[in-house]
């Protein structure tokens, strides 16, 4: 049975324990915590990140992390869905593409490279990704060890229900 969750907007009082279960996967904060977004489950927050809209069409996962006793329960891939089934509602000020079709790119580290595959994210080229981004993991000295992967998701909003549209 699926667990009742949410998936909103980080508050100020969010930002310790977002920080923590980013740093527990050796990422930090990208920006304003109110840019973030958090999956709940009542009080507690399981799952955060921060998308950005780099054009109509086209979204960059900048974050993406699943707390430590949530890992392997299910919890990134339901936040992960619900992120990739209209990825403007969780960009401030996102708009929905007018086309329909979007993509959605990240850079994994080589580790979570099989989660974001599973969730139909599939890798592609640095030049795919937005230009912003495309040149994020040069010349850091951790980036033999991590393995980035640059992956891109597409999808469309004519696949979402009517409540994905609004």
């Amino acid at each position: 049975m699926e667990r009742l969750s949410t998936v909103t907007f980080a508050k100020p009082a969010d930002e310790g324990e977002l920080y923590d279960i980013l740093a527990d996967t050796d990422m930090g904060l990208a920006g304003d915590i109110g840019e973030h977004i958090v999956l709940r489950e009542g009080a507690a927050i399981r799952a955060g990140g921060r998308l950005y809209q780099a054009d109509e069409a086209l979204f960059h996962l900048m974050v993406f992390a699943v707390a430590g006793d949530e890992r392997g329960r299910g919890t990134g891939r339901r936040f992960l869905r619900a992120l990739t089934a209209g990825p403007w509602l969780h960009c401030r000020g996102g708009v929905e593409p007018p086309g329909g079709s979007y993509r959605i790119t990240t850079m994994a580290k080589g580790s979570a490279t099989g989660f974001y595959a599973r969730a139909g994210f599939r890798p592609c080229k640095a030049a795919q990704l937005p230009a912003l981004f495309a040149g994020q993991c040069e010349g850091c000295p951790d980036r033999e060890e991590c393995g980035p992967v640059p992956m891109v998701y597409t999808g469309s909003s004519r696949e979402l229900p009517e409540r994905g549209r609004d």
